[in-house]
C-alpha cells in the first residue's frame, strides 16, 4: 500500500519537478504520525486549512499534491461564485466542500453517511470557520427514503453493502432522495462520489436535474456502479438526456475540452457550455504550490 502511494504522489502532475519535495513531504508525515497519533492541520489553499489524522487517505493526498484533483478542484473554485449553492454528495473528511466555501465563497450543503467521517467532515467545517456557509448531513442519498447498511471501515471508500457475504464492520444509515432534500435549495453544481451508488442517486434527482441554474455535475466515473443495478453506462447516457455533457479542464489554460465518454476517474459534466466558458474566463487566480491557476 505504500509503494503503491508513492507512484501516485510522484506521478501526478504537480509533482513533476517537484518530485524529492513530494517525497519528503511524505516520509515527514510518516515520523510524525509515529511520533503521535494526534490529528495535525496542514495548509490548504488560499488560507484554507485540513484537520488530518492517520489514515485519511483522500485529505492525505491533498497534502503531498497540492491538490489531487486538480482539474475537478480548481475548475470547481473557478465556476463557483459566493451567490452559488454547492452541493457535495459523498463528502468525506469536507475536501471539496472546504474548497467550495472557503476559497470560492459559495454555500455548500453537504452528505456524509458515515458517523466517524462525518465527525470529521464536520471538525474540517469548524476548523475553517465555515458554519455559516454550509449545511451538513450526516445520511446518504439514493433513490428513495429508506435505510440501507454501509461498510464503515473502509475510509474514503466505504459504500453501500448489498453482499450478503459481506463480513467487514457495518452501520446503518438512513437515506433520502436529492429531489426531497432540495424542495426548498437551488443547486448550481453537484460532486457526487459515492462509491458505485452514483445511479441511485442521479434516479433521485429527477427534478433537481431538470432546473436551469443546475449547470455542472462533477461525477465519480470509474466504474465501480457496474456492481449494483444500474451501470455506469446507464449513468452516462441518462445524463446525457437532461443536457449535460462531459467534458475535461485545462487550469492552466482555462480550456473547457469536449470529451465522447466519461474519464476513467471522475468526469465533468456541464449543460450550459456558454455560462461556464463565461465563468471560467473572469474566476480570480487561484495559488497553489507556488502557481497561480
Amino acid at each position: 500500500m505504500k509503494l503503491k502511494t508513492i507512484k501516485t504522489i510522484l506521478s501526478h502532475p504537480f509533482n513533476r519537478n517537484r518530485k524529492i519535495h513530494a517525497l519528503f513531504t511524505f516520509f515527514k508525515r510518516g515520523v510524525a504520525i509515529r511520533l503521535h497519533q494526534d490529528a495535525m492541520v496542514y495548509p490548504f489553499i488560499s488560507g484554507t486549512r485540513l484537520v488530518v489524522e492517520k489514515g485519511m487517505s483522500s485529505a492525505e493526498l491533498q497534502i503531498y499534491t497540492g491538490l489531487y484533483d486538480h482539474e475537478e478542484m480548481l475548475f470547481l473554485m473557478h465556476f463557483l461564485r459566493p451567490e452559488d449553492t454547492f452541493v457535495d454528495i459523498g463528502a468525506n473528511v469536507g475536501v471539496y466542500s472546504v474548497l467550495a466555501a472557503g476559497v470560492a465563497g459559495a454555500h455548500v450543503i453537504s452528505f456524509e453517511p458515515i458517523p466517524s467521517t462525518f465527525a470529521n467532515l464536520k471538525r474540517n467545517i469548524v476548523y475553517n470557520q465555515l458554519q455559516d456557509r454550509s449545511q451538513l448531513f450526516n445520511m446518504g442519498v439514493g433513490d428513495k427514503p429508506e435505510t440501507l447498511v454501509f461498510s464503515n471501515a473502509l475510509d474514503a471508500v466505504n459504500h453501500v453493502i448489498t453482499d450478503s457475504n459481506y463480513s467487514g464492520p457495518v452501520s446503518r444509515i438512513p437515506v433520502d432522495s436529492l429531489d426531497n432534500m432540495m424542495v426548498t435549495e437551488s443547486p448550481n453544481f453537484l460532486k457526487i462520489d459515492v462509491e458505485g451508488f452514483e445511479a441511485n442517486v442521479i434516479n433521485g434527482a429527477i427534478q433537481t436535474l431538470q432546473r436551469p441554474e443546475l449547470r455542472v455535475i462533477i461525477m465519480e466515473t470509474n466504474g465501480l456502479s457496474d456492481q449494483y443495478e444500474y451501470g455506469q453506462n446507464y449513468i452516462h447516457n441518462k445524463l446525457l438526456s437532461y443536457g449535460f455533457r462531459p467534458f475535461n479542464y485545462n487550469p492552466s489554460t482555462r480550456d473547457i475540452i469536449p470529451i465522447e465518454t466519461p474519464n476513467p476517474a471522475n468526469t465533468i459534466y456541464i449543460k450550459d457550455l456558454d455560462f461556464a466558458k463565461e465563468r471560467i474566463k473572469t474566476a480570480v487566480k487561484i495559488p497553489v504550490i507556488g502557481k497561480m491557476f
